[in-house]
């Protein structure tokens, strides 16, 4: 028997900008699986004046007894004992921040909005900042308002989402719109162009057969493992297969013996997004975290999450 505890971070598509932590059980044991979701806070973020609607709490790390996570124009962490707020970290350039990584050394931001890698020290000072696109392209949506980090900054030419470190040490940054990873140290690509546009990237072993892997998921339900070098795809999974039900797809964590993985409610402008969508898909889905067990004999499970307030997923971590 065991029990597995992970943190949840997201936020919700109901015109507040509330965000929420969660944390989902998982229990297998002789009488089988299950999954357990509990909401540990429901918070706005701090700051009154940059607020945002619909969009809460994105993707975040866990690094010593801290939360690391992203609203959408600061970087906050969290104490993991009792969910109180211990820092904030600001800029002026902060914009639909998507993810953040804390390291040993500092916090790597995806600042989706400004279209750069962020790197900051833990005084929250800035270190180096990449752009993805080009200076005169920045400045000139910079120069479009007197405060940036409330504005609607799309379109996004690249839309980067989540960033990792590889064992080599590169790390790498996911790109929607182009459907690939790239590796920030020559801006090579590190992957396959992607069926579907990705979330997530990051390495992992598959222990099916003890082969570390690259993982993503696709916006409309696909999960994949693919070989970090060759890009050769070693294995996928497909959620319709797995009588999910349809949403959005982000939120991965990859365990010994299966993955967790999250869906979000689609609504109108997503399902715009992503054309496959039917109407019976927009009827059919909601907001969930579901249990894929590597052992095809298994059985899958499922748990809503918020879905009463039509939460979004950003990341499922592993408390330990």
């Amino acid at each position: 028997m065991s029990k597995e505890v992970f943190i949840v971070t997201g936020g919700f598509f109901d015109g507040t900008s509330e965000g929420y932590i969660g944390k989902i059980s998982l229990d297998k044991n002789e009488h089988g699986t299950s999954l357990n979701f509990e909401t540990s806070i429901i918070t706005e973020p701090p700051s009154p004046e940059l607020r945002v609607k619909n969009k809460g709490f994105a993707g975040g790390s866990i690094h010593g007894d801290l939360l690391w996570l992203c609203s959408a124009n600061q970087v906050l962490a969290y104490s993991l004992d009792d969910f109180q707020l211990k820092h904030v970290i600001d800029d002026p350039l902060f914009n639909d921040l998507h993810h953040v990584l804390a390291e040993n050394d500092g916090l790597y931001v995806v600042n989706t909005g400004l279209e750069s890698l962020d790197y900051f020290g833990y005084d929250g000072q800035l270190k180096e900042r990449k752009l993805l696109t080009s200076e005169e392209r920045t400045q000139s949506r910079l120069s479009s308002s007197s405060e940036f980090r409330i504005i609607d900054s799309k379109p996004h030419f690249m839309h980067a989402n989540h960033c990792s470190r590889r064992p080599d040490g590169h790390i790498i940054l996911t790109f929607v719109r182009q459907r690939r990873i790239v590796d920030t140290t020559d801006w090579s690509w590190a992957s396959p162009e992607y069926p579907a546009p990705p979330h997530e990237g990051f390495i992992a072993n598959y222990s099916f057969n003890n082969q570390d892997c690259l993982w993503v998921t696709t916006v409309p339900g696909d999960i994949i493992a693919c070989d970090p070098s060759s890009g050769k795809i070693i294995s996928k999974w497909n959620l319709a297969e797995k009588n999910i039900p349809p949403g959005w797809t982000r939120g991965l964590c990859v365990l010994e013996h299966g993955m967790l993985v999250g869906t979000t409610k689609i609504r109108a402008s997503s399902a715009d997004y992503y054309s496959r969508w039917s109407q019976q898909d927009l009827t059919n889905s909601c907001t969930s975290i579901s249990y894929i067990p590597f052992d095809e004999t298994e059985d899958v499970t499922m748990t809503e999450v918020l879905d009463e307030r039509c939460a979004k997923i950003f990341s499922i971590l592993p408390m330990a």
